[in-house]
């Protein structure tokens, strides 16, 4: 930025002495430094002599313009290089908050800070703020040459320029912060309207509800457009109104040195030099109040982007696998630090409670349970009756308000609850399935290269899937599945996401109602295959019909955030209220 303010100031500096030349050749004598060229070139001709000053005009000129070409591309690679920084520690923060955090919290706003707000920032802060900087020193430089030229012109060029600029931001200034608001908000409408259209797209398409979605994101999109256009219009319309001062105020400067007394012969390399000056200036006035500018109408951005990064900054050495890193803190024989955390024994809840954020009252009151190793427990109720809770309290996705969560004794905290996790399989109600092969599915979120194709074909086989996967699939395990899995079944889709839990080989398997979507068949047919396959495995499963649960050693019935009864399947058809209305509904609804 400083060489090129130097060279722009050459630039404006080496036109007084070629006009000077050209006005008046005889000058060359009158001039020692001039003189001194001339004989030491070996020049014949004053003419020979003009064209190599000449030349050397032209040369500063071209090599001005060429570094002022480099400051901007190197100042533009900067700032995309800082929204990459930017961005990625977004994700980083976003992905290592705790589960809590993303229930209250729109998806759409994140990704829209992460891909979108982090540009804005680039474009409509960083690169203008540096190019401020960058032309603001530029100015500087040719405001300073112009007063060791003639200091009382150059006091009132620059007077006359720099107010004007100044006049026209005090006056925009509200209205840009005003509308750089307005572009946020509608910005954020516009990525829930497509988010929401395209994550539901088969019930928009059934429904018919395209103009619902439609309506929602074009009005946002209006406010969107409006807000860019006008704070590039006020970024921009300046520039023409002060060209046309900026050649009045030439004019005059020019009229101020015939009057001074100068005849026009000695006030034209003078009058020139003002000129190429005025060129060079105003353009980087320009640039200095469209930075102030853009500044202003991104401001929310800023303050937005600050305030998220603040707010989830990512853990130290975040790009570690944070289990092992937490492994290594808890190892065995370390002083002072938990005990490294096995499952052995059991898994116990004791006391525990948990409420929701805003939540008037708990969903889960003082639950106390015990699941032994290598058993088949279920985990039943009503809707609401906080079976979802309890599996995330034991998935250590939540924190208890109050009690613990308990392995062989030890307490899941914090600081060993990544090893905890690495112990655990999990098999949601609807399974994500990414736009990749098969094979990455089941070994999701690994590289390719970081996939063992022996586990991803031991967890299909376990899984009941891999005879489909080879006689049914084009191209077997690297058979591409479609975004979310449109071109599988629900129960292809099941099996490949019981399949992504047991790749690890994990020790504990929790399923979140992961039949519910399918017939009564294939669900009796899975859960058999569930209990055949454990093998050590300990298996929780959440239910929400009892046909579910039949085979399992114990069933806790929620109700209303407290275990009402638990036993075996029969034991509590015979025994319990809670769980006869619940059979009974399900006996019910399979009528239907």
């Amino acid at each position: 930025m400083l060489f090129m303010g130097i060279l722009q100031m050459a630039g404006v500096g080496v036109i007084l002495p070629f006009v000077s030349l050209l006005s008046d050749p005889t000058k060359i004598q009158d001039n020692a430094v001039l003189e001194w060229l001339y004989g030491a070139l070996g020049f014949a001709s004053t003419d020979s002599f003009l064209i190599f000053i000449g030349s050397i005009l032209l040369f500063v000129l071209v090599a001005s313009n060429a570094v002022t070409a480099l400051t901007i591309w190197l100042m533009t690679r900067f700032s995309w290089s800082v929204q990459k920084r930017i961005s990625t520690r977004l994700l980083n923060g976003y992905l290592h908050q705790p589960y809590e955090t993303f229930l209250n919290r729109n998806s759409a706003d994140t990704g829209k800070n992460i891909l979108i707000e982090s540009q804005q920032f680039a474009n409509g802060v960083l690169m203008p703020a540096l190019k401020s900087l960058a032309f603001g020193i530029t100015a500087t430089m040719i405001v300073g040459f112009l007063f060791w030229l003639e200091p009382i012109l150059a006091m009132v060029v620059t007077l006359i320029f720099g107010l004007a600029y100044l006049l026209v931001y005090l006056t925009v200034r509200r209205a840009l912060l005003r509308i750089g608001r307005a572009r946020m908000s509608a910005n954020t409408k516009r990525f829930q309207a497509v988010s929401e259209a395209f994550g539901s797209v088969k019930e928009v398409k059934v429904m018919g509800r395209e103009a619902h979605f439609l309506q929602r994101y074009e009005p946002a999109a209006g406010v969107f457009a409006q807000s860019m256009a006008t704070s590039q219009v006020l970024g921009q319309v300046p520039r023409y109104a002060i060209e046309g001062l900026g050649f009045g105020v030439v004019m005059g400067s020019m009229l101020f040195l015939l009057a001074s007394g100068n005849g026009l012969q000695s006030a034209l390399p003078l009058a020139s030099a003002f000129v190429v000056a005025g060129y060079r200036l105003l353009p980087a006035l320009q640039n200095v109040y469209q930075g102030f500018a853009q500044w202003r109408f991104n401001q929310s951005v800023l303050d937005t982007l600050q305030k998220d990064l603040a707010a989830h900054e990512p853990p130290a050495q975040a790009g570690k696998t944070e289990g092992a890193e937490r492994f290594e803190v808890k190892a065995e024989g370390s002083q002072g630090r938990q005990k490294a955390l096995l499952f052995e024994k059991a898994i116990e809840l004791r006391g525990v409670t948990y409420s929701y954020p805003m939540a008037d009252a708990p969903s889960l009151d003082n639950v106390s349970l015990t699941i032994p190793r290598n058993s088949f427990v279920a985990l039943t109720g009503a809707t609401g009756a906080g079976k979802t809770t309890l599996a995330d309290i034991i998935l250590g996705l939540l924190d208890p308000s109050s009690g613990e969560l308990v392995v062989d004794g030890t307490v899941v905290t914090p600081l060993n609850r990544a090893e905890w996790q690495s112990q655990l399989g999990y098999v949601p109600q609807d399974i994500y399935l990414t736009d990749s092969t098969i094979g990455s599915n089941i070994a999701y979120g690994l590289a390719e290269g970081d996939i063992d194709l022996r586990a991803v074909e031991r967890a299909a086989r376990i899984a009941n899937i891999h005879d489909f996967i080879l006689d049914k699939l084009p191209n077997g395990y690297d058979t591409v599945v479609g975004e979310r899995g449109v071109r599988l079944s629900g129960g292809q889709r099941q099996r490949i996401g019981i399949a992504r839990a047991l790749y690890h080989d994990p020790a504990i398997i929790v399923l979140d109602e992961a039949t519910s979507a399918l017939d009564n068949e294939t669900e009796r047919r899975i859960v058999d295959e569930l209990d055949a396959m454990r093998g050590g495995r300990t298996l929780i499963v959440i239910a929400h019909r009892l046909t579910t649960v039949q085979k399992c050693h114990e069933v806790f019935v929620l109700d209303n955030g407290r275990i009402a009864a638990s036993g075996p399947y029969s034991q509590l058809v015979a025994q319990s209220t809670e769980f006869r209305k619940l059979a009974q509904a399900d006996l019910s609804a399979d009528g239907q």
